[in-house]
């Protein structure tokens, strides 16, 4: 497995910018089907932290496919086909870059939507290996969430730029391991049934952030502790989600690399600075969460809306 810096993960984000299909020649499909209902909230979260970029992990590699604003999200995705763009083929010529476009459109595009590419030389592929699949050079890309689906055809904003980043954030896993998540927030995209809320009830924390801001500047990427990982950090289900967990050896990020923001909410036995003004008790979110913005100035807090919840089963 390579390693690659954050700076490097940082510029390959920039490449996603310009627009969500972008490589060799690619073709945007729209298929229907019926989701089953959870399918846009419990996502398989095999997106290993060190491919997510911290710096002190290994193959960082959302980092080294850094998502700038500038290109990726400054156009729309799709045109009925589009041609090559010689600054985003690079992010498809390479597994590392396939694995982070296909979290990006898993979380931005809705169930039923695919997007289509020819990569030549890329390796054969399917589920449960990648969330992806490539045959013969022709890869396919499938929506899932559909966080921002508008980027279909303009550009994404802010609020989609910091959607998709929630939900590439919550989908890390810092052992690199398969764990069904539920994903929870105030976009309607995000709500859950009954049962699945019943049924995946251990709260770990809340994420937030945008990684298609400011490609020079340190990646934008923040987490919070829930309430039941504060409580019993290795509980069944928990011990394999480490990325809402302080890292012992630098408590001002996160296991995976992540700005850590404290606990969520005010629920820790020791005093903590809680990161989120509001919570939910109903749908289980939390929501005006506090990242803190390092300029010459010092630290500014800004305040974000768009913060995912995850819970695992109990």
């Amino acid at each position: 497995m390579s390693t690659r810096s954050p700076l490097q993960l940082t510029k390959w984000i920039a490449q996603a910018t310009s627009a969500l299909v972008f490589s060799v020649s690619m073709v945007f499909t729209v298929a229907s089907a019926n989701a089953e209902e959870t399918t846009n909230r419990l996502a398989s979260n095999r997106l290993a932290s060190n491919r997510l970029a911290s710096n002190r992990l290994a193959s960082n590699r959302l980092a080294s496919n850094r998502l700038a604003s500038n290109r990726l999200a400054s156009n729309g995705l799709v045109e009925t086909r589009l041609q090559a763009n010689s600054e985003t083929a690079d992010m498809l010529n390479t597994a590392d870059g396939r694995e982070v476009y296909s979290y990006i459109v898993s979380c931005a595009l809705p169930e039923g939507t695919t997007i289509e590419a020819d990569v030549p030389g890329a390796e054969d592929t399917a589920p449960p290996n990648t969330i992806y699949s490539c045959n013969k050079g022709h890869c396919v890309f499938s929506g899932s969430v559909g966080l921002a689906e508008h980027w279909i055809d303009r550009r994404l904003d802010q609020k989609g730029q910091r959607w998709v980043t929630a939900c590439l954030l919550a989908r890390v896993n810092h052992y690199g391991v398969t764990e069904i998540i539920s994903m929870r927030g105030v976009a309607p995209e995000l709500s859950v049934s009954p049962e699945e809320a019943e049924q995946y009830s251990l709260q770990e924390g809340g994420f937030y952030g945008n990684l298609f801001a400011d490609g020079d500047g340190p990646l934008d990427w923040n987490a919070c502790r829930g309430k039941d990982k504060a409580a019993s950090p290795t509980n069944a289900g928990l011990e394999l989600r480490a990325c809402a967990e302080p890292d012992p050896n630098d408590p001002t990020h996160t296991v995976c690399g992540f700005k850590y923001a404290g606990d969520c909410g005010s629920f820790s036995q020791a005093p903590e600075r809680h990161a989120c003004l509001t919570f939910d008790a109903e749908d289980g979110t939390y929501g005006d969460c506090i990242a803190t913005e390092e300029n010459t100035h010092g630290a500014l807090p800004k305040l974000f809306r768009e913060v995912i919840t995850t819970y695992v089963k109990h």
